[in-house]
């Protein structure tokens, strides 16, 4: 790898411990990094209307029908973000609620293109633009389904930005403020936010210790305070129970070590962050006495946020199986600065590195894959027994559900019309999953839902239940459960009747089963 090799010759800006110098504002790689975001923007907008959501994404979608200060198991930004990509709900559909997801990609690759720049050239901010574009973890999961991650990393970016404005300046005011406020707007995303200022005390208190004496520093603090106050405000009132509920999940309350959940977590953490970006981040590690010394002096804010956040899912993962692998994505991210320093440093031979070139190469290819999957495999790859058809197939979460609501829809009207069901009959739910056939059963026919069960099964429900306006008459419900999924039904009815199946082909042969009931109390 030969991009890797060579270490380029910075140039100085005079005084001993200055930051080599790299205006962002080069035309060149200005343009080629605009070309390179709208390329891969418009890609990632073609993924995003051509695929349902998922049920992560349709809860999300419920949380925009009422903004509120938080909710109960995420701050309210991506609730926010769908209200305006939405024009406040005019637009539907999967699409249109996850444009803010695309465009907060886009932005996000431009931050940390920018913050690159000041730190190293514009060449490597342009690497690092691609390196973050092509990362499965900020081009998918962040970048393509609208999830709390998607505006969290618009701000974690902007913050990694300010921060490499403040090593080039630790006196400006201007960056230091932004840099609170996109610290606040992260956490506000969700929590994992608190690793940038955790991250920059350890910094601070490790190497650079004159930082306490500056007010600067403590005005972000309070920026950040006041921003996030709608989350302690909100818990406060609900007795802390969105502390409780994510500390459930990751508490190491006893020490049995679990071999296959922390490889699966290592694995994971490989896949989803792209594994040539990772192999490059751990290049540059290698790399590092390579570096001159005035990035050395600031490049370890970004190790001292990014490895106690790798390290701390790991440590979880080898005693807890709930971590999941997107959550070590927004640490890996604040690595691909020193991923691209270290492809920038290499004697240039062509346009773009080989490195870069395959991480961009196998993401595209794995995302079309993926959406061909979606669309075109022939039935499922799960199971194939038809009580429970297509149980372990994970693309039947973005396929068949829309054509599932519309046959519904039909046979509803057709119940009431002949007595065999009330009308304006709910859908009920025992699951927080319970938003997907909310979304693809009720939104567009105008059937009341409601998510029956305990609070930690049907989460933000609890809250959203009450909020309704309409009288739902619960006595005799629907309840919809796909055959793929392994959830009970809502209790509380004594009388459980089976009416009829929905299926949805693929490719010729049967792929996605709904079972539709009747409950009566």
């Amino acid at each position: 790898m030969s991009e890797l090799t060579g270490m380029h010759r910075y140039k100085r800006t005079g005084s001993a411990g200055a930051i080599p110098a790299g205006s962002a504002s080069a035309p060149g790689y200005v343009r080629k990094t605009i070309l390179l975001i709208a390329v891969l923007a418009l890609f990632r907008l073609f993924a995003a209307f051509s695929l349902e959501l998922g049920n992560d994404e349709s809860y999300y979608w419920m949380y925009s029908g009422q903004v509120k200060g938080n909710y109960f198991d995420h701050p309210p930004g991506v609730a926010f973000l769908i209200r305006i990509c939405t024009l406040n709900g005019l637009l539907q559909g999967a699409g249109w609620l996850r444009l803010g997801a695309v465009l907060c990609a886009a932005g996000a690759a431009w931050c940390l293109f920018r913050a690159v720049s000041l730190l190293h050239t514009p060449r490597a901010g342009f690497y690092a633009a691609g390196l973050y574009s092509a990362s499965f973890y900020a081009g998918v999961t962040a970048g393509v389904y609208i999830m709390p991650d998607s505006p969290q990393m618009l701000f974690w970016t902007g913050a990694l930005w300010m921060l490499a404005r403040i090593s080039r300046n630790q006196r400006d005011w201007k960056s230091w403020l932004l840099f609170g406020a996109a610290a606040g707007g992260c956490i506000m995303s969700k929590v994992h936010g608190v690793f940038l200022w955790s991250g920059l005390g350890l910094y601070i208190l490790v190497h650079r210790r004159d930082w306490l004496r500056l007010p600067q520093l403590y005005a972000a603090g309070v920026i950040t305070a006041i921003l996030v106050s709608p989350i302690l405000f909100w818990n406060i009132s609900h007795d802390f129970i969105t502390y409780r509920f994510h500390s459930r999940r990751v508490t190491v309350d006893h020490f049995e070590i679990r071999t296959w959940d922390f490889l699966r977590e290592v694995v994971g953490q490989l896949v989803f962050n792209n594994p040539v970006n990772v192999v490059l981040i751990l290049l540059s590690l290698r790399a590092w006495k390579q570096y001159q010394p005035e990035l050395r002096r600031f490049l370890p804010v970004f190790l001292w946020i990014a490895v106690p956040h790798i390290a701390f899912l790991l440590f979880v993962a080898l005693f807890r199986d709930t971590t999941l692998p997107h959550w070590s994505g927004p640490a890996y991210v604040t690595l691909l600065p020193l991923a691209a320093v270290g492809l920038a440093a290499g004697r240039r031979r062509r346009f773009l590195p080989r490195p870069l070139m395959g991480a961009v190469a196998l993401y595209l290819l794995t995302v079309t894959a993926w959406l061909c999957v979606v669309h075109f495999y022939p039935g499922t790859y799960g199971s194939q027994e038809r009580k429970q058809l297509g149980r372990g197939d994970i693309s039947l979460d973005l396929y068949g559900w829309q054509a599932a609501g519309e046959q519904f829809a039909r046979r509803y009207a057709a119940d009431a019309a002949a007595g065999k069901m009330p009308s304006q009959a709910p859908i009920v739910a025992s699951y927080w999953w319970g938003a997907h056939i909310e979304y693809y059963f009720c939104r567009s026919a105008r059937i009341p839902f409601r998510a029956v069960g305990p609070i930690p099964d049907i989460r933000e429900y609890h809250w959203r239940n009450a909020e309704k306006k309409d009288s739902a008459n619960l006595s005799v419900a629907y309840c919809i459960m796909p055959a793929d999924e392994q959830y009970q039904l809502p209790g509380g009815y004594a009388n459980v009747q089976h009416l009829y199946d929905i299926e949805v082909p693929r490719g010729g042969k049967p792929a996605h089963l709904f079972q539709v009931y009747r409950l009566a109390r």
